[in-house]
């Protein structure tokens, strides 16, 4: 019966194409079609008419979001914002996650796509939330900010999808450094672009154009008070397919900074990136270089969960070198290992050495056991003079529920933590780790427990 009912519609579509191709009047009806016939090609294209109606004006909900609480239970410590962390020019500092997130964090994601006039659109708005976990829920003073609200075609251009509006432009063609929190290639703001232009089967451009302003007053060796800077950010990246080799994708961001009083002498600055991914057998890895320069010396790639960490005042010919590897050894279907390897230097600010893993071993079903060790090594310079170096030394261990142990990325997670910190004197000082009048204290022992979703 199946093969019947397929045969039928074959023959149907097949006499209706032969009638369009032999030239008969559309208004007469060929002999070789019944009624039934007929009636079940209108169905069969009014169905597809109905489905792609349905999927071109579809409105989804997805986000993601972590909450949970913890407490020092031993040592001394300035338990605040991200936990333990050392004072690098990312929005809340360095520091590896697992066991060391101590505010609740939630995006919300709405999409709706619609088909007018054989145009397919799509309008996004994402809102973030974001509190210090220890605080009562009467009392708490939550960040609400709009991290998108653009909107996309995907139709309209020959080649490419068109956008205009506010993007988190963060992730796209390069993602993120997982136990870090980290994306380092941050471009975010208000702008307009173009994404995912072919170039051939396998490669693809994508182009934005990102504004920033604001007055303020710019310190440094450049700066003078009260500026009035409305920034430009280019912002090109290409990803392409080497075959064997792997994936590599370029990335190019110019930051042009315009002065509007055309008197603080503000430096522009830019950030090229090269990211090379290829899976070695049971190691799938991710290389990155990035070269900053000017305003981006300090931070290259503006790296960070919010962006926007540019040095205006910078000196122009400034320098910063950002090297790292990370990935995930899969060396069981029970056994997995993140790890990430970071090392960054710039000729005015800093130095950066950062090594970490996380292994993840399933003991049931929906059970896992996690640790987590994660060493940075943070020296800042004043005025060109290097201070002590900072050094915070973390060491986590957690059990997990999940639906799936044995995956990786399997959420939600629901974990029970129990983390380790001991820091220098410096990382107290610099970094405000230690308690005031307390700087001997330089450890901590923290527990708590946790939820992480993305949906």
């Amino acid at each position: 019966m199946k093969y019947n009912t397929l045969l039928k519609s074959s023959l149907s579509l097949i006499a209706l194409l032969a009638t369009t191709l032999t030239g008969v009047n559309a208004a007469e009806r060929p002999t070789i079609l019944s009624d039934e016939d007929i009636a079940y090609v209108k169905e069969l294209i009014s169905s597809e008419v109905n489905a792609k109606q349905e999927a071109d004006n579809s409105f989804s909900f997805g986000g993601y979001f972590r909450t949970g609480t913890n407490t020092v239970i031993g040592g001394g410590a300035n338990n605040g914002g991200s936990c333990y962390s050392l004072n690098y020019p990312k929005n809340d500092g360095i520091y590896y996650r697992l066991g060391n997130e101590c505010r609740d964090y939630g995006e919300l994601k709405f999409t709706k796509k619609q088909q007018l006039s054989g145009v397919n659109f799509k309008a996004v708005y994402m809102i973030d939330v974001a509190g210090d976990s220890r605080s009562p829920t009467a009392t708490e003073s939550w960040s609400k900010r709009t991290r998108e609200l653009y909107v996309e075609t995907d139709n309209l251009l020959d080649n490419g999808n068109l956008w205009m509006g506010r993007r988190y432009y963060r992730s796209i063609g390069v993602g993120d450094v997982h136990m870090l929190d980290y994306f380092y290639v941050q471009s975010s703001g208000n702008g307009v672009g173009v994404s995912d232009i072919a170039i051939n089967d396998s490669d693809k451009l994508h182009i934005a154009v990102l504004a920033y302003g604001g007055e303020g007053d710019i310190t440094g060796e450049n700066g003078t008070a009260d500026s009035n800077y409305q920034n430009i950010m280019a912002d090109i990246r290409y990803e392409m397919d080497v075959g064997d080799a792997g994936e590599v994708v370029f990335t190019l961001q110019n930051l042009f900074v315009n002065d509007a009083i055309n008197a603080a002498g503000l430096a522009d600055g830019r950030t090229y990136t090269v990211q090379w991914q290829k899976k070695f057998g049971i190691v799938d890895q991710k290389t990155a270089i990035q070269v900053g320069t000017g305003a981006m010396a300090r931070n290259p790639g503006s790296a960070g969960t919010d962006g926007g960490s540019f040095d205006y005042a910078a000196n122009s010919s400034s320098k910063g070198l950002r090297i790292f590897n990370t990935g995930l050894i899969d060396i069981s279907e029970k056994f997995k290992i993140n790890y990430m390897a970071m090392y960054e230097k710039s000729d005015d600010y800093h130095t950066l050495k950062s090594v970490g893993v996380r292994p993840h071993y399933s003991i049931s079903p929906h059970w896992s056991v996690l640790g987590e060790l994660g060493y940075n090594a943070y020296q800042t310079k004043t005025n060109g003079i290097e201070n002590d170096e900072q050094t915070l030394m973390k060491y986590a261990l957690a059990l997990q529920a999940t639906a799936d142990s044995t995956e990786y990325w399997s959420r939600p997670s629901l974990r029970f933590y129990l983390s380790n910190f001991d820091w220098n004197k410096a990382a107290g000082q610099e970094s405000g780790l230690s308690v005031a009048g307390k700087e001997g204290a330089e450890s901590a022992l923290v527990a708590g427990a946790q939820v992480e979703v993305w949906f």
